[in-house]
């Protein structure tokens, strides 16, 4: 999913321009409001000056009726234009209702008729101005409205056009994060093929072993105690071996979680050495175990870290020839304990000294003796997971072979946990 910082990237403009485009709306409607009661006001200013107009011109000839009807007319154009006044101007409107009252005093008596004339003419003066007034403020409130008018379609358009480049860089990054996820998908298929298919040689080679025996003891009538024996270590290395898929498993999906105590790392590498002495016996590999004299306390989970040494045993085991020696060693330095497994097997080529901890992968001479390339891969994984390291290195002596080193921090004694 796209998070949240991309999410609030392409939601916090929109909302800018969401917020403008509201504000220019609401602008633009205050706008024709105004135009509106401004062009209502115009003409009212219009009708009264033509009303003004027509009185001047016949005012000595209108009959006191039409003309007494005119001023009527005359004083509710007044009262209506009121409402689009100001306080201000309230007091002009006043003004123009006195003298439309004076001009229906003097209406009905003949002899009046030019004092009405003249102001009416006067009358007529300030209405045509007032007229002018009004169309100037109309004009400009017309302005007003198509340049908000310009201003709203402009920023609608960039709107339109920001929310269809948020769109399409959305649907970018969403077909890019599809293509990896399906990338990822696919990785995990190719990987989980992978795993059968060496799963099935690697489990393959110690089941064709007992079968094999068991065939050969049934044809020849060779010793049955020999042959169990030989069956026994075979169905242990395959035990050993189904564990470690389990296991490394267990580890790709983040768990089980480790459940550390302070432990003897001497009894735990015993305890794999018991478990591999079958196998190697039964391979002709002899199994040296260089034992210290006292006790290396660790932190350590028996069953995890058991399983990881048991491993790296079996794989020494892989590369050894029939009448060599599994070297096993277990010393302290430097505030850690240091295990050494070295087989006096062809040893590793440069290259692959770095990469023969990752899943899956396999030297030529691994491939050459089997494997799923998976065992050294859990190692890694339980013994990073115990604070501590592991390596692997020709031995480079007089002895050809590989030696894998695993270092572990060592546990703090009772004393030095009494002082803390």
């Amino acid at each position: 999913m796209i998070d949240l910082r991309a999410r609030l990237g392409l939601l916090l403009p929109l909302a800018v321009l969401g917020g403008a485009l509201f504000g220019l709306l609401i602008a633009f409607g205050l706008s024709l409001g105004a135009a509106s009661r401004q062009f209502e006001h115009a003409l009212i200013a219009q009708q009264q000056a033509s009303l003004v107009a027509d009185i001047a011109r016949d005012a000595d000839t209108r009959s006191a009726g039409a003309l007494a009807q005119s001023l009527t007319t005359y004083r509710d154009l007044i009262a209506a234009e009121g409402r689009f006044l100001t306080p201000d101007e309230r007091a002009a409107q006043d003004i123009e209702m006195g003298r439309a009252a004076a001009l229906a005093a003097l209406a009905p008596f003949p002899a009046e008729r030019a004092r009405l004339a003249a102001t009416v003419k006067a009358i007529n003066r300030d209405e045509v101005r007032e007229v002018s007034i009004a169309r100037a403020d109309l004009d400009r409130v017309r302005r007003d409205t198509i340049a908000l008018g310009v201003l709203l379609a402009a920023m609608a358009l960039a709107a339109t056009l920001f929310g269809a480049g948020q769109l399409l860089g959305a649907n970018r990054i969403l077909t890019a994060e599809l293509a990896a996820r399906t990338a990822a998908i696919e990785a995990v298929d190719r990987s989980r093929r992978l795993f059968f298919a060496k799963a099935s040689h690697e489990l393959r080679t110690p089941v064709t072993a007992i079968r094999t025996l068991a065939e050969v003891a049934l044809e020849s009538g060779a010793p049955v105690g020999q042959t169990l024996t030989d069956i026994v270590a075979q169905a242990g290395f395959l035990d050993h071996r189904i564990a470690d898929m389990l296991a490394l498993a267990q580890a790709g999906e983040g768990g089980p979680r480790l459940s550390t105590v302070c432990g003897d790392l001497v009894v735990a590498i015993d305890a794999a050495l018991a478990q591999a002495g079958a196998y190697a016996r039964a391979i002709e590999v002899g199994l040296v175990w260089d034992r210290p004299a006292g006790a290396v306390p660790v932190a350590l989970d028996a069953r995890w870290l058991g399983q990881a040494i048991l491993t790296v045993i079996d794989n020494g085991l892989k590369f050894s020839d029939p009448g060599a020696a599994l070297v096993i060693g277990c010393a302290v330095e430097d505030a850690r304990a240091v295990i050494t497994i070295a087989d006096s097997g062809p040893g590793v080529l440069p290259r692959d000294l770095p990469r023969i901890f990752d899943a899956y992968y396999q030297s030529d001479e691994g491939r050459l003796r089997g494997g799923t390339g998976l065992g050294l891969a859990l190692a890694r994984w339980v013994v990073e997971a115990h604070g501590g390291a592991i390596h692997a290195e020709n031995r480079g002596d007089a002895q050809r072979g590989c030696r894998i080193v695993i270092a572990l921090p060592l546990a703090p004694s009772s004393s030095d946990a009494g002082a803390a």
